[in-house]
């Protein structure tokens, strides 16, 4: 029986570093030439206004990642890399459904609140700052829970995101051609 579609979720609060390591990871695989696909679920998302009833816009954005998974399949990508908070197992449930052959393996990315915090003041301006300053230090909170999705967890303080990128790409079993 042909395995499922390798979907690696690179979770954890905000100011964590999930972009940048899910980038990085799609630089090691491309480097091995390892077909694949790396996708901000934040940027699923993006429109304004949010259909009603949809204030994350996560409806929308799991019917984009439906199609555009399709696309890239359809252009050879044989890896999914998703990066986003992944507050409960409803999450999942709604990426196997959007990718219903999918094999979800999630990496939970974890640092200390001041960190967070930290890296937040760095990358954010304007009026979003404080929102995101406290969602750092909430989110980490929450997502510290032993109920939340996670098959292995990374601490991301004093490491570059190379170094964590090359030990998600090392635990993970990818589909070559």
């Amino acid at each position: 029986m042909e395995p499922g579609i390798p979907v690696v979720i690179i979770s954890g609060p905000v100011g964590v570093g999930k972009s940048a390591v899910g980038g990085k990871l799609g630089e090691i695989l491309e480097t091995a030439m390892t077909p694949h696909t790396y996708i901000d679920f934040d940027h699923l998302r993006y429109t304004y206004p949010r259909p009603m009833g949809d204030a994350w816009g996560n409806t929308l954005a799991f019917r984009n990642l439906k199609d555009v998974w399709a696309n890239c399949a359809a252009a050879g990508s044989l890896n999914l890399i998703i990066s986003s908070v992944v507050e409960d197992w409803s999450f999942i449930d709604d990426v196997q459904r959007a990718i219903p052959d999918s094999d979800i393996v999630t990496f939970q990315l974890s640092a200390g609140v001041s960190t967070l915090q930290s890296r937040v003041r760095k990358r954010e301006i304007g009026s979003g700052l404080d929102w995101h300053v406290n969602r750092a230090a909430e989110l980490a909170e929450i997502l510290a829970a032993d109920d939340v999705p996670c098959d292995h967890s990374l601490n991301t303080e004093n490491r570059s995101v190379i170094e964590i990128a090359q030990e998600i790409a090392d635990q993970v079993q990818w589909r070559l051609v």
